[in-house]
């Protein structure tokens, strides 16, 4: 049978469809690979080893950023422009710092309403900085009208590089689509911040913007530089009690109570900072305790005021105040409207911050007040730990910074992200376009190797049908000539009855023969070896006539095959033994034995017969035919005969 061999693999007709299919499942669980198991791919696509590289490094800057907390839905959401007819309407907002500032950087952050998106920020904008109020001369901080942004709830940080400046200008470009309305564009921010040596220069300073909305207490211009945003404190969350002061519990709001914190000297001021208390057993009471008007006095001066101010509720947010050129030894913050908590009134704080010369210099200041409530998350000394309720209160610079790194971070990851998808898409096709050539290869090669098959099977009929011809013509063609001579031999001398005899016993020959051929062509291509055994087992019956014989079959598995050739030359060789045995031998006993194992096979033929020298026989003798038959079945063939002491025949061959 034909086959084909590739890469050391056999391929035949019957296994061919096994390899194909094989092969499909094979390509099949490559291409339901994930994102995350690409490392198969990278043979296909070396960008996606440099992808994945990247992808884990900034996994890990991510994991190392401050997290973002729940945003805060405010009083105060931020500033709102006035509505445009088209995005490309141009809106902007100016801050005067007042004087001149060495800038740090400069940094927005998005309006929110609710949920965890940012709302009306501009697709496109520009931050300037200049002394010069109608921006004739200016630097630009930042240009980012290029390219439309989708901006998070996270801060822009844009660096002012030590720019001197009074005025900072952001102007929207590109306006965001108004919610719910159509053709109607605006641009909306949070906050925005002017840092100079760490503090924040723009707080509460002076806002134009020429088209602006003013819907309080939501939107106003105002509202750009109060300090207040829904990114919450910047604090790094843990699980210490510490929730800060609280006052004795009233029945009335309208009841004045202070704190106030002594430096034990005087202390140059540019900053004050009131942090609303967040107890962790009201997790819901955002700006617990915080109250509905308040001043702060610096030395009995007052300094600020909320009526004045329009604090409005503070949430989790602080609450914050330039002081520049401020010199005071105590603070005090005194309330003349509490806030209710279950129908009774009280006032607390988380901290309070007082910062000069880039530092705190409340902490650890001694605290008093007009009453007070100790607890084991109440204390005076929590006032001034530099603690809010819910952790450590960081640098709001550095923390504002760093959230702005983490917008970029995830805006490089998810860019990375997209590449990497793509890239990982570039190397699937390529492998359905490797594994579709190596299919149409196989399907080839299966192909070639069937056509080869057919082929060599019909060359192999053709090969059998001129064999039972030539069979035909030798076996029964001879026979029936003989009993053609002999039949007319007795036509002329009249009833002979040894004629007669000699035509009975080569038509009985002849129709031996006839079904010795049937046999073999309808066995089908590859007979089981039991079949040769009773063909064998017949076949004596015939040609032993008279003579006492026996067969005797040991086997192996019942169900072993061999080739239609080898049967055939096995049984030619058997007819060829027995014949002979009948013709020549005079036996009177005939042993035949029959036995297989894997792979191997062998027939011995012994009869008790006069025997014969095997030295002086001829070719007429008819052993020629059975040492032909052996070597064509590639085995070997012993004859072991002595005059008077019969004859032995032993065939010994591979399985084919």
């Amino acid at each position: 049978m034909s086959r084909v061999r590739v890469a050391c693999v056999t391929l035949s007709p019957s296994n061919a469809k096994d390899v194909l299919r094989l092969l499909i499942i094979i390509f099949g669980l490559f291409a339901n690979t994930s994102v995350q198991g690409s490392v198969p791919w990278a043979w296909l696509n070396r960008e996606l080893t440099t992808l994945e590289r990247r992808e884990h490094e900034l996994r890990s800057a991510l994991a190392a950023l401050p997290a973002v907390h729940a945003p805060q839905s405010l009083e105060h959401a931020g500033f709102h422009s006035g509505m445009a007819p088209s995005a490309n309407s141009v809106r902007w907002a100016q801050v005067d710092l007042g004087i001149e500032h060495e800038l740090d950087a400069v940094v927005v952050v998005p309006a929110n309403l609710s949920g965890a998106e940012s709302y009306g920020f501009p697709l496109r904008f520009r931050v300037d900085a200049s002394n010069d109020p109608l921006f004739a001369d200016s630097v630009t901080l930042l240009n980012q009208t290029a390219a439309d942004v989708s901006m998070p709830l996270l801060p822009w940080r844009v660096a002012a590089k030590g720019v001197k400046a009074r005025h900072v200008r952001f102007t929207a470009t590109k306006l965001a689509p108004q919610p719910r309305l159509t053709n109607s564009f605006i641009f909306c921010l949070g906050e925005l911040l002017v840092f100079s040596g760490g503090r924040n220069v723009a707080l509460r300073s002076e806002v134009l913007a020429p088209n602006s909305v003013e819907t309080l207490p939501t939107w106003s211009p105002r509202h750009l530089v109060d300090g207040c945003y829904a990114l919450g404190l910047p604090v790094q969350l843990d699980e210490v009690t510490s929730n800060g002061w609280h006052s004795r519990i009233s029945k009335s709001a309208d009841v004045t109570k202070w704190v106030q914190i002594d430096f034990g000297e005087l202390r140059d001021l540019d900053e004050i900072r009131l942090i609303p208390a967040r107890p962790r057993n009201y997790p819901d009471r955002f700006g617990f305790g915080f109250p509905h008007h308040f001043r702060i006095e610096a030395d009995g001066r007052a300094i600020a005021d909320s009526m004045q101010a329009n604090i409005g509720s503070p949430g989790e947010t602080a609450v914050a105040f330039r002081t520049p050129g401020l010199a005071a030894q105590t603070l005090r913050i005194t309330a003349s409207r509490l806030w209710e908590r279950s129908g009774d009134y009280a006032f607390a704080l988380a901290e309070l911050q007082a910062f000069g010369g880039g530092r705190n210099l409340a902490r650890d200041a001694r605290v008093t007040s007009s009453d007070d409530i100790f607890s084991n998350g109440w204390q005076h000394e929590f006032l001034v730990d530099g603690r809010s309720s819910s952790g450590v209160l960081l640098d709001e610079a550095t923390w504002l910074s760093e959230l702005s790194q983490r917008r970029e971070v995830a805006d490089e990851l998810a860019l990375v992200s997209f590449a990497h998808a793509a890239a990982l898409i570039t190397a699937q096709t390529r492998a359905a376009w490797i594994a579709g050539g190596v299919l149409m290869i196989i399907a080839a090669i299966v192909t070639v190797a069937i056509i080869r098959s057919r082929r060599s099977r019909y060359i192999e009929m053709e090969s059998l049908r001129k064999r039972i011809s030539r069979d035909l013509h030798d076996e029964i063609g001879s026979h029936l000539g003989s009993i053609r001579l002999m039949s007319e031999l007795a036509l002329r001398e009249g009833s002979d009855s040894e004629s007669l005899e000699e035509i009975h016993r080569l038509a009985g020959e002849a129709a031996e023969s006839m079904r010795g051929i049937i046999w073999l062509v309808r066995e089908g291509n590859a007979p089981k070896l039991n079949s040769l055994v009773e063909a064998m087992r017949h076949s004596a019956a015939t040609l032993l006539k008279g003579i006492d014989w026996q067969l005797e079959a040991t086997t192996g598995d019942n169900s072993t095959t061999a080739s239609l050739d080898f049967h055939r030359q096995v049984f030619l060789l058997f007819r060829e033994a027995a014949h002979n045995i009948t013709r020549h031998a005079k036996a009177t006993e005939v042993r035949i034995r029959v036995e297989w194992k894997p792979k191997r096979f062998r027939l011995s033929v012994e009869d008790n017969g006069c025997g014969f020298d095997a030295d002086a026989v001829t070719a007429g003798d008819g052993l020629a035919n059975l040492r032909h038959r052996a070597d064509v079945l590639g085995g070997t063939i012993q004859i072991t005969s002595e005059p008077g002491k019969g004859t032995r025949i032993t065939l010994e061959a591979a399985l084919s």
